[in-house]
């Protein structure tokens, strides 16, 4: 009987340690999950440096805030994307962050070689009048299918709409006229006027 006792009471020790290092691990690789989540958060708010150049800027705000939103398992498809500064910082980092866009250079062509302006800048929309009223096909007959994507989206961009596809996502992000605020699965359609109903489904009908 003593022996038999003195096995059981070895056995429960080495259960019970057993148990503790568990714990122990569990704890640690709970702390490590935290310290991640803070450090991703940190990257999105933390000011940047004078020194970086605004293309530098822009990448890494929206690269930081891509990984807070991994790192947070965010039940959100997608998280706004804020620029910190004066105004003409944020202007420079949104013209910076164009430079290395494929649709800000699309529209840009578009500007220039369609709709003749020169003078481009980030506060033009491509076509603020679908907001006031119909379009015909015709008035898109010179536009190639990247801009009647731009043209269809820009309705949404209006409303705060964000997006998944990401290079759609960063042209809209060079705008100084957009905020981004609705996750897509968030977006209320109902705020849409009929102007802008009837130009989405013409636009969709033309390939957009």
């Amino acid at each position: 009987m003593g022996c038999s006792s003195a096995k059981e009471t070895t056995a429960s020790a080495t259960i019970a340690q057993e148990s503790q290092e568990k714990t122990s691990e569990a704890a640690t690789t709970t702390v490590a999950a935290v310290e991640s989540t803070t450090a991703a958060v940190a990257t999105v708010t933390q000011p940047t440096s004078t020194a970086e150049s605004p293309s530098s800027i822009a990448e890494t705000t929206v690269a930081a805030s891509e990984t807070a939103t991994s790192a947070l398992e965010s039940t959100r498809s997608v998280e706004p994307v804020y620029f910190e500064g004066s105004e003409g910082d944020i202007l420079d980092q949104k013209m910076a962050l164009g430079r290395e866009n494929y649709y800000a250079q699309v529209a840009g062509d578009f500007f220039e070689h369609v709709q003749g302006i020169t003078d481009i800048n980030n506060y033009d929309q491509l076509f603020p009048q679908t907001a006031e009223r119909y379009f015909t096909a015709e008035d898109f007959a010179d536009c190639p299918e990247d801009i009647l994507v731009l043209a269809k989206n820009e309705i949404y961009a209006r409303h705060g709409r964000m997006f998944l596809d990401r290079e759609i996502y960063k042209y809209f992000l060079t705008r100084m006229w957009y905020e981004p605020t609705y996750a897509p699965e968030e977006f209320d359609e109902s705020c849409l006027n009929e102007y802008e109903k009837a130009n989405i489904e013409l636009l969709v009908s033309l390939g957009a």
